[in-house]
């Protein structure tokens, strides 16, 4: 019966696609785009990903990222406790989720092998609804910016939002994501600046606008600078995608 955790890497998208196990992937390193069931998200170190078995789903991530990838036959969900994960799509990692999959990258495939039960075990208990009390004010600050990310967010406005100082709030957020709260905001902004460019036929200067840049020209300079690709070309080479903004 089907039970496999392993680090994995994906260098190219990966389109449309199902498959009749039950999947978990959770954040090494770097982040992915992903689609499962018409929902749109991104996983990166405060965020995992749960496919259901038979849900259609794509990714796309940079070849450097990696990801720990547990594969569940459906049999096994009640016995690993996964039912109550398996009714979600996006999951908030805990602290302790976070300490088993640095583990996990320490320890390597061939142990993973080998260790497959006990930690999957771990790790979805690590998830668990009882894991978190009430989320974090920066937590709640995260949620706030993934839901809007086109809103006026200076560091002034996220800092009196999560209730802290700006040196405060630039701490966590290099705990949490290694970079600065405007990098990581920019990297948000330019995953659904390409949603929407994937998905939609709205003119660039309009996602541009939604997405929370001043003009077109904004836009194209840090697509360029962030992911070496103009809006206009990045649109044409996805167009065989077929993936719609939910």
């Amino acid at each position: 019966m089907l039970l496999n955790l392993e680090i994995r890497s994906y260098e190219c998208e990966n389109p449309h696609h199902s498959h009749d196990h039950a999947q978990l992937v959770l954040p090494v390193r770097g982040q992915m785009e992903i689609d499962v069931d018409g929902r749109g998200g991104s996983i990166d170190q405060s965020l995992a990903a749960v496919v259901r078995p038979g849900s259609v789903h794509s990714q796309l991530s940079r070849a450097d990222s990696c990801f720990l990838v547990l594969d569940c036959a459906p049999a096994l969900l009640e016995t690993l406790q996964m039912e109550h994960l398996a009714r979600k799509t996006y999951v908030p990692i805990s602290p302790a989720t976070r300490r088993l999959i640095e583990f996990a990258e320490l320890i390597g495939n061939k142990r993973l092998a080998l260790d497959a039960p006990q930690l999957s075990s771990l790790l979805l208990s690590s998830l668990g609804p009882d894991t978190y009390s009430s989320p974090s004010a920066i937590e709640q600050l995260v949620a706030r910016l993934r839901a809007n990310p086109g809103a006026n967010w200076s560091n002034e406005v996220m800092a009196q939002a999560a209730n802290m100082s700006m040196s405060q709030m630039h701490q966590r957020f290099r705990q949490m994501f290694g970079m600065s709260p405007q990098a990581w905001l920019t990297g948000l902004r330019i995953q659904e600046a390409q949603r929407w460019l994937r998905g939609t036929s709205l003119p660039i200067a309009e996602i541009a606008l939604r997405t929370g840049f001043s003009d077109q020209a904004s836009l194209t300079r840090t697509m360029q600078r962030v992911s070496a690709v103009t809006p206009a070309v990045y649109r044409k080479a996805q167009k065989h995608s077929g993936i719609k903004i939910p």
